[in-house]
């Protein structure tokens, strides 16, 4: 699911187009969304902005993008924001892209006979501050949920 705020369609919207599990040890085109606890993993974050207002909203804002990764867990287990980023806007790019370094250790793994299960659904967010002042209510944000993942140590 994801949502973006504001979205006022055909004058300025937006949507992450794509949230991406990257593992060291498994090619990306294979996709893997079991993580080993001891190894650092990735997230790239993909999204857009348009509209007709799009680049005067982006140019009017200026600054940079905060890209925050989320991880909360389904049964007993962490949340915790995961990782950030930070992309500078510009009015001339509304498709952006930005990858999330996870470091290891970050995330406790299935515990057998306990009901901690180490999946986790992750949420990312991308927000883009309002620099004008004396005008609340200008900010962009977008978030999106899922996908789910599996912490459990390969060794």
């Amino acid at each position: 699911m994801s949502q973006f705020d504001p979205n006022y369609p055909g004058l300025i919207e937006g949507e992450i187009t794509n949230v991406a599990v990257i593992d060291p040890v498994v090619p990306p085109e294979l996709g893997n969304h079991v993580i080993d606890p001891t190894k650092a993993f990735d997230v790239t974050v993909t999204w857009e902005v348009r509209g007709l207002f799009a680049p005067l909203w982006l140019a009017a804002l200026g600054g940079d993008w905060d890209v925050s990764v989320y991880a909360e867990s389904i049964g007993r287990g962490r949340e915790a924001r995961l990782g950030t980023a930070t992309v500078a806007a510009d009015e001339n790019i509304l498709t952006y892209s930005v990858t999330v370094n996870v470091p290891a250790g970050t995330l406790p793994e299935h515990t057998p006979g306990t009901d901690r299960g180490g999946i986790y659904k992750l949420a990312v967010a991308v927000f883009l501050n309002s620099n004008i002042p004396g005008l609340r209510g200008f900010d962009l944000v977008g978030f999106s949920e899922g996908p789910f993942i599996q912490v459990e140590n390969t060794v």
